[in-house]
């Protein structure tokens, strides 16, 4: 993978623009929301990085290979059909509905063919009808710096695993993650696991962060060592971080081999925690 820049905008200052990526990605999830069969695991919401365009991508639907997609930089939706941009338009000045209407005029044929993922969504004045605004593309930018690279560091981890889950963006809490299922044939609630991901910001944290939770979340506070600035977290969920700000710390050079051996010495520790 190619290894993107990151910390050209400080983490603390990404908050506003990742609200306003994370409800413009809903419209980006609507035609698989609405229009493929519903699956028990959600999968069928959820949504890729595609790096010809770099953009953030839905699901092939509508009987022709067409995906609604996500511009971070420009706040732009595209329809991607045939692995080529067929239309396009800027979130700017619009509402979630006017994107969602042209969205599904575009790729259904019916300005009310869509709808959202119904699910609890962070507090922002998009979600009450507000228009999107187009302050802070540098951030935006930035934004798209780490999803990118998140895509390519958990890849590259989970990769040799073949009981790994391909690497997704969940539209609900906005992040991109990895399951890996250490028992095969057995409930997902019962059966240990390895959530390999990344968050661009959430109530645990309000900036970047990488993270490797093990399921279920064990009870001792006496858990294994981690390395390159990589901490354990443990109020409300266990896991391992390593956060934007610690990432950014480290020379640009660096940043990249931080990441990988921080997730891999994260998943190192998690089997060890559960006994795999």
């Amino acid at each position: 993978m190619t290894w993107k820049t990151l910390g050209a905008v400080f983490p603390g200052e990404l908050r506003e623009a990742r609200l306003q990526l994370h409800w413009a990605a809903q419209s980006v999830s609507a035609p698989g929301t609405s229009l493929l069969p519903a699956q028990a695991d959600d999968s069928h919401t959820n949504l890729g990085w595609d790096s010809k365009f770099g953009v953030l991508a839905g699901r092939n639907v509508s009987g022709q290979p067409a995906q609604a997609a996500l511009v971070f930089e420009a706040l732009e939706l595209l329809v991607i059909d045939g692995g080529r941009e067929r239309s396009s338009m800027r979130l700017a000045g619009h509402t979630l509905q006017q994107a969602l209407a042209w969205l599904g005029e575009e790729i259904a044929g019916d300005a009310s063919a869509l709808s959202l993922p119904n699910y609890e969504m962070p507090s922002h004045a998009i979600g009450e009808g507000g228009v999107f605004s187009d302050a802070r593309a540098d951030a935006r930018t930035e934004l798209a710096a780490w999803f990118a690279n998140a895509f390519g560091s958990i890849r590259e981890v989970v990769s040799a695993d073949p009981a790994a889950s391909p690497v997704r963006c969940w539209p609900h809490h906005f992040d991109v993650a990895s399951l890996i299922t250490l028992d095969a044939g057995v409930g997902s609630e019962e059966a240990r696991s390895i959530g390999v991901g990344f968050s661009p910001g959430d109530g645990s944290y309000d900036q970047p962060y990488f993270y490797v939770t093990p399921w279920p979340y064990p009870d001792t506070e006496d858990l294994p060592s981690l390395t390159a600035g990589a901490h354990w977290h443990r109020e409300g969920w266990t896991g391992a971080v390593l956060t934007a700000e610690r990432l950014i710390s480290v020379p640009f050079a660096e940043q990249q081999r931080t990441a990988h051996e921080a997730l891999e010495r994260a998943v190192s520790a998690c089997r060890e925690v559960l006994g795999a």
